[in-house]
């Protein structure tokens, strides 16, 4: 087998699922929010965030090696798009939008969470069927 055929069938390509989305966001936007306002949640939630990163890191590279076809998937607007919107939500949001009481807290935390879910989704997904496009599009296929 050489390096540029396909490892997995092009039907086993597939996006990220909502739940795994719903979780990795809740997460992420959970910590995000706390991880500015409280002081003593500092550490736990570089932990969180580490872990978090360290986790899609490692499941990109596994996907990859597995199809090839998704290191060469083309940026589509949709992808471009859904990258903005979440750094603005990581960035921005994060250094403008200070919450101080309760009530704003838990409307920072799930915002947050509800970007990242849709966002995290919508750029695996745009990302999936780049290449798939991307493999339809090979000559000899």
């Amino acid at each position: 087998m050489g390096t540029s055929e396909e490892t997995g069938t092009r039907g086993q390509l597939r996006c990220i699922s909502w739940w795994a989305s719903l979780l990795v966001g809740i997460l992420a936007g959970t910590t995000l929010t706390l991880i500015r306002t409280q002081r003593n949640f500092f550490f736990i939630g570089a932990v969180i965030i580490a872990v978090v990163i360290v986790a899609l890191g490692l499941r990109t590279i596994r996907r990859r090696a597995r199809f090839p076809q998704m290191a060469q998937a083309h940026v589509s607007w949709s992808y471009a798009f859904w990258a903005v919107i979440l750094l603005i939500l990581v960035g921005p949001i994060q250094l403008v939008y200070v919450a101080d009481d309760f009530s704003e807290l838990m409307l920072k935390s799930l915002v947050l969470s509800a970007g990242l879910t849709l966002g995290i989704h919508e750029i695996d997904r745009s990302l999936v069927n780049g290449s798939k496009k991307n493999y339809r599009a090979a000559p000899g296929t």
